[in-house]
């Protein structure tokens, strides 16, 4: 599997398509296009980009977000969810951009026909997978900051590959062990204790254990999937990762994320310590406790470098 900066060429392509290479009104990467995008005004309807925004240093632009937003100030006004969103709210903070993830829910006509009387410029996008999250991540990117370009609108592939890309930081976070994923052994990776939960094909760690060259224990089934002791003495992995992100605090912006000890980690276990499974018995059990562990955002790739300690520690 490919994990270099080639993987993205065909999606960065795309994007400069997508962008329009050959309008003659495409974005400089300028003294000037920086200076526009401080009236930038931007109403953030999905809890992911949110993060995305954030971590590329444009938080002071958002001027509305989603109710289940995470990481945005208090000050910040809600503006509904995927259920609805809040258009009082929305015309009140004047947006110029309204972001939101796609999803199976149709926009009512009412906020469409707000959107074309105001101008505001719609930026959907799927976040379903760990590539769609790269590409959205660099197509914010280069909204912010322009596309570098040689003279006659040429874009310049060198400088755009030059330019630390959010997706090849991610691409970093996502690149195969290699032996050492392979003396893992089949991992399981569970989003809940109580009842047993898997995230099994489909799901964003599911695809972080496949990308870092682990085979997982689960071969097939559903995103989601609800397990007993005896489905778990079945399955027998080699080794279990418990995703349980903890409240989100204002020092999650600047701490390291911290480990649990061997002996938080038992407890949280509780009795599943007691079965006749190859991860027990050879102790190899982790939590990551990121806040943002669930969100389809650039901190799944942080997720997946503390899933890479884990791995190198059990083969110390």
């Amino acid at each position: 599997m490919l994990n270099s900066r080639a993987i993205w060429i065909v999606p960065v392509i795309i994007l400069l398509t997508m962008l329009g290479c050959n309008r003659a009104d495409a974005p400089q990467q300028s003294e000037e296009s920086a200076s526009t995008v401080t009236s930038l005004r931007l109403a953030v309807l999905s809890p992911g980009m949110a993060v995305m925004i954030r971590d590329l240093g444009y938080e002071d632009l958002i001027v509305a977000k989603h109710d289940y937003d995470l990481v945005l100030s208090d000050q910040v006004p809600s503006a509904g969810s995927e259920l609805g969103f809040d258009l009082e709210t929305l015309i009140q903070t004047n947006p110029t951009h309204v972001f939101f993830q796609t999803t199976s829910t149709t926009r009512s006509a009412e906020f469409l026909q707000a959107a074309a009387d105001r101008g505001w410029v719609l930026f959907e996008r799927p976040l379903n997978t760990l590539d769609d999250i790269a590409s959205t991540m660099d197509d914010l990117h280069f909204l912010f900051n322009g596309v570098p370009q040689r003279e006659k609108r040429q874009y310049d592939m060198n400088e755009v590959f030059a330019s630390a890309l959010p997706s090849v930081v991610l691409a970093d976070s996502w690149t195969d062990l290699g032996p050492i994923a392979d003396e893992v052994g089949r991992v399981l990776v569970l989003g809940s204790l109580d009842p047993i939960g898997a995230m099994g094909p489909g799901s964003y760690h599911y695809e972080i254990i496949q990308r870092i060259g682990a085979s997982p224990a689960i071969e097939s089934g559903s995103m989601w999937i609800e397990m007993d002791y005896e489905d778990l003495i079945t399955l027998n992995p080699d080794a279990i990762i418990l995703i349980a992100p903890r409240q989100p605090s204002e020092a999650d912006r600047f701490a390291a994320p911290t480990e649990p000890t061997q002996e938080q980690i038992e407890e949280r276990f509780g009795p599943l310590m007691d079965l006749p499974i190859s991860a027990m018995q050879s102790n190899r059990l982790a939590i990551i406790e990121h806040p943002l562990g669930l969100l389809p955002s650039g901190a799944l790739g942080e997720v997946a470098d503390q899933i890479r300690e884990r791995f190198e520690s059990w083969n110390e």
